[in-house]
């Protein structure tokens, strides 16, 4: 018999502002499968792969900005929620993970599907909950009282995801002609996390001010007052941080140039991308470094010993001005800025075609009101290398920073998003996560590009493993596979190019409406990408040095 406190489950969700929910199939989880698939206030994928499944659901959470459930039967299936699990944590992304287990005395007994499923997502939630199993009204109570706990956990700041693992006993599929509706349950409310401390400080000592904000979604109030405060003071663009002013390209100046090196250094956001901006921070400190972060989460990137303020950047900056700014500072990172710029024009007049001059391209004609998906490796930072064009909307997963679940990401967007989305990714990461596919829902706003380099390119670009003889066989992991059979078996629509001009031919139609999506696979040698990534490195050295 399925209880009705169980049953109610999905109520309680809808209540405390669940819309959507990720379902994959199960037996153990059939309470729970049937009390979101009868609530209509809430729309339901059905995921197959829970790994996928996963990184759908943060895909629709950090679109909707909304908690959305993962749902999944006992055993093996929890565990394979734990990349896109992780990932929410560090992005501080509510998902709401609604596990089956089998009931306490089944635990460690040799019985089927069974595992030790309480908290064995621990590490990365921000709390682990065990329900009991419900046979009398004071097993309800608590059933309901921890599970509004848990979901309220989850959308109070620190925003991010919680594991609420619910046993259950046989029988439990609904009785014959069992009546079950869903009943409104009294709730306390809970409100946003009281801010402990505001900075108020003058600012006029410092002539050097350099402001950095990490990945973050669009932030309307925040851009308002960056608008006008990047003419003062330099203000750092990436696609990450979703700003629409400021300098870009710093992957492709900075250096050790002393004369870049700020007085105050006022960060907001999460992870920032650029691995050589982080080491000139840490080589080159300020002497002051204010951390905004409403949800007070000490970091020390920079390894510059924040003062941690637990307050919106935004506010702080209507209240404080920079006239009082160096205004040649800020001259030399536009400097910087123009002739990074500079190089990265001639490097697109070059006649080879590699990896680079394809990333190039395809972000150079992105229409301006699409939502951007780049995979991890080298797509983010060919994207933050080249910039992206004022009004995309990009997103990635840098929380973990892993290839396993970028396209079930960018899916999940998509499927509650009305705009055209549009992955970059290379080859690894789409073979890798091809199960993303594995699903019933149409998908005519996907548009996916992949660069088909024959392996993981970027161990050719980095420092380390280039020269080594291990290269191909261990870091590369070179392969002969293509996108096509995905696309045939999924009913994407495919096409692939090898050349610039049947790249720019291409480009013209594939953003064109279609009832499918659509698959361009571009096909690159891995050798000339090398030699031509050192050019483009080459070109801006000497744009820097001079």
């Amino acid at each position: 018999m399925l209880h009705p406190t169980v049953f109610n489950t999905s109520q309680i969700c809808h209540q405390l502002g669940v819309r959507y929910a990720v379902m994959s199939p199960g037996s153990r989880n059939a309470p729970l499968t049937i009390s979101f698939a009868r609530h209509e206030g809430i729309k339901k994928y059905i995921i197959p792969d829970e790994r996928s499944a996963g990184f759908v659901a943060l895909g629709i959470a950090q679109e909707t900005k909304t908690p959305v459930v993962l749902c999944c039967t006992s055993g093996s299936a929890l565990l394979n929620y734990a990349p896109a699990i992780a990932e929410a944590y560090y992005r501080e992304i509510p998902l709401i993970v609604l596990s089956a287990d089998r009931p306490p005395e089944l635990i460690d007994q040799r019985d089927g599907q069974t595992i030790r499923q309480f908290e064995a997502l621990k590490n990365h939630v921000k709390g682990s909950v065990n329900l009991p199993l419900v046979s009398t009204e004071v097993e309800a109570k608590n059933y309901s009282e921890m599970l509004i706990q848990a979901l309220q956990d989850a959308t109070t700041l620190p925003l991010g995801p919680v594991h609420i693992n619910v046993p259950f006993k046989e029988p439990f599929y609904p009785e014959a002609g069992q009546a079950l509706e869903f009943e409104k349950v009294e709730m306390d409310e809970v409100g946003d996390s009281p801010i402990s401390r505001k900075l108020n400080t003058d600012l006029t000592p410092y002539k050097k001010v350099l402001i950095l904000v990490g990945q973050k979604d669009p932030d309307q109030e925040l851009e308002a007052q960056l608008k006008s405060i990047s003419k003062l003071v330099p203000v750092l663009r990436s696609p990450l941080n979703n700003l629409q002013v400021g300098i870009q390209h710093v992957d492709g100046f900075i250096s050790n140039q002393k004369e870049l090196q700020p007085d105050l250094l006022i960060t907001t956001g999460l992870s920032v991308l650029s691995k050589k901006l982080k080491q000139y921070l840490r080589s080159q400190p300020p002497k002051t470094h204010f951390h905004f972060d409403p949800a007070g989460i000490e970091v020390d990137t920079f390894q510059s010993s924040p003062r941690l303020i637990k307050e919106a950047l935004s506010s702080f900056l209507k209240t404080h001005s920079f006239d009082h700014a160096d205004s040649n500072y800020i001259r030399v990172w536009k400097a910087a800025e123009v002739r990074a710029r500079q190089a990265l024009d001639t490097f697109n007049l070059l006649e080879t075609f590699s990896e680079s001059k394809a990333a190039f391209q395809v972000l150079e004609t992105l229409s301006s009101d699409s939502i951007l998906h780049l995979s991890n490796s080298m797509p983010v930072r060919y994207a933050d290398l080249f910039g992206v064009k004022n009004s995309i909307q990009t997103y990635c997963n840098r929380g973990t920073s892993g290839i396993d679940g970028c396209t079930s990401t960018a899916i999940g967007t998509c499927m509650v998003s009305d705009r055209m989305n549009v992955l970059l990714t290379g080859d690894l990461a789409f073979l890798y996560d091809r199960n993303a596919f594995f699903h019933n829902y149409a998908l005519p706003n996907l548009r996916v590009i992949v660069l088909n380099n024959q392996g993981g390119g970027i161990f050719r670009l980095i420092d380390g493993p280039a020269n080594l003889p291990e290269l191909e066989e261990y870091f590369e992991t070179r392969h002969n596979r293509t996108g096509e059979y995905i696309c045939t078996e999924s009913g994407l629509e495919y096409e692939k190019v090898d050349n610039e001009k049947a790249l720019v031919s291409s480009l013209k139609s594939f953003y064109e409406p279609s009832e499918h999506g659509k698959v361009l696979e571009i096909f690159t040698d891995p050798e000339t990408n090398q030699r031509v990534y050192k050019e483009l490195k080459k070109l801006l050295n000497e744009r820097i040095e001079n």
